[in-house]
């Protein structure tokens, strides 16, 4: 994560907006900018369905994984990291440059044309992140009165295009048209995470042989986690009388196999669930 490194896994979870009950969870050592097109495609699964929309924070805003979203026709709003490097006069920024995607041109806030040679360029090339982008630029950059606004470069101002800006502005857009929606994700999927990590002091896990179980453990906390979820969701009078529900069940059962199993009393409900007698 930029200049940091961490010893750890990094846990991946979906959690539904309604009861904030994770759904699903992936134990990964990567960070999560590559994450997010994983995940997305485990939950169209699970769902068996498109019609949900996925809220993410500004560590998934990832070109790549925005395309795999939208091809698959899930409506995604995720946060949008603030500009890595702004103009002196904020009103020069990129955000007020105006792009002509029928003539591929920018237009600057002083009405001037920024133009491409039309020839891409790679950047990070040969990493997993690597992306390609066109640069746009104008000569009247030299002659301009309100240059030194907008840039302190020598040779004026240079605007860089990436060749996934359509999917970083679809993005935008959802972002714009529903703010309130967006404002909900830190409630839902931090939700099971506050009570996990501070209240039940689940803040790291035990395991050290391997990802594989690691991951057991965090499943099994998630599983605790839900069914007491589902437990206050339904409350103790439900929950009780769905507990007797099933404890007929099982003395139907061990009734049918008394002769094959010789148990007489394995377990009793009481108030507080099952007792098992060992």
């Amino acid at each position: 994560r930029n200049n940091i490194t961490e010893v750890a896994y990094n846990v991946q979870s979906t959690v539904d907006a309604k009861h904030c009950l994770p759904i699903d969870y992936q134990v990964t050592n990567h960070n999560d900018s590559k994450a997010m097109g994983a995940m997305i495609r485990r939950s169209k699964t699970i769902l068996r369905t498109t019609t949900f929309t996925a809220l993410f924070d500004k560590g998934y805003h990832t070109g790549s994984e925005l395309e795999i979203a939208q091809k698959l026709k899930i409506k995604t709003l995720v946060a949008i990291p603030g500009p890595a490097s702004g103009a002196p006069d904020p009103n020069y920024n990129i955000q007020h440059f105006i792009y002509d995607p029928e003539q591929d041109h920018y237009t600057c806030p002083a009405n001037q044309l920024l133009k491409t040679n039309g020839k891409y360029y790679t950047n990070h090339r040969g990493k997993s992140n690597e992306s390609k982008f066109k640069q746009y630029k104008t000569k009247a950059c030299k002659g301009c009165p309100v240059r030194e606004l907008c840039t302190t470069a020598k040779n004026g101002r240079i605007l860089a295009r990436n060749s996934y800006a359509p999917v970083y502005e679809k993005n935008k857009r959802n972002i714009e048209a529903e703010p309130e929606l967006y404002r909900r994700r830190q409630a839902i999927v931090e939700h099971p995470f506050g009570t996990i990590k501070r209240q039940w002091g689940f803040d790291h896990i035990l395991s050290k042989k391997g990802m594989k179980r690691a991951s057991a453990d965090v499943g099994f906390i998630f599983i605790a986690y839900n069914l007491r979820r589902i437990m206050n969701l339904m409350g103790e009078k439900v929950w009780k009388k769905l507990g007797k529900s099933v404890y007929a069940c099982f003395l139907l059962l061990l009734n049918r196999y008394k002769s094959i199993l010789k148990l007489t009393d394995f377990f009793k409900c009481g108030s507080h669930g099952f007792r098992f007698i060992l």
